[in-house]
């Protein structure tokens, strides 16, 4: 039970790679300097950071280490 959060927030930062990985593959078949391709290539790598700092809050926070 103590790896639940730690399971749960990589999950979540796993579902926010995905979805950067989709938003990206759109963006680049829109045209990266398409103005419907541009935004999503914007939002897709403003994801990837944000998956980061969730798989290091889950191993700060939670870690299976102890």
């Amino acid at each position: 039970m103590d790896t639940v959060p730690f399971v749960v927030l990589l999950l979540v930062a796993l579902i926010d790679l995905v979805l950067a990985a989709w938003f990206i593959g759109q963006g680049l078949r829109a045209g990266a300097n398409s103005a419907e391709g541009r935004p999503r290539l914007l939002v897709g790598s403003m994801l990837i950071p944000g998956a980061l700092l969730i798989t290091v809050l889950a191993f700060v926070l939670f870690g299976p280490l102890g």
